[in-house]
């Protein structure tokens, strides 16, 4: 399932290295962001929102959470 980013950048024919030079973050932290394994600071996600031209709340839907990955301990 694509996040909100995903879709956005995906529509706007952005790169992750696109937005991350138009909002001065980490290509790698763009991606961790996209692909649900990282959630944003307020200032990130103000800046992305900002930088793709939605508000954070489409950006950053209500709900929409970091994908959890499992970790085998052994």
């Amino acid at each position: 399932m694509r996040n909100a980013i995903s879709r956005l950048l995906a529509t706007g024919g952005w790169s992750d290295a696109e937005l991350a030079r138009r909002t001065g973050l980490d290509r790698a932290h763009v991606n961790q962001l996209k692909n649900g394994r990282a959630l944003p600071t307020v200032a990130t996600a103000l800046a992305i929102a900002r930088a793709l031209g939605v508000s954070v709340a489409v950006a950053f839907p209500p709900g929409s959470s970091v994908r959890r990955t499992r970790r085998v301990h052994r």
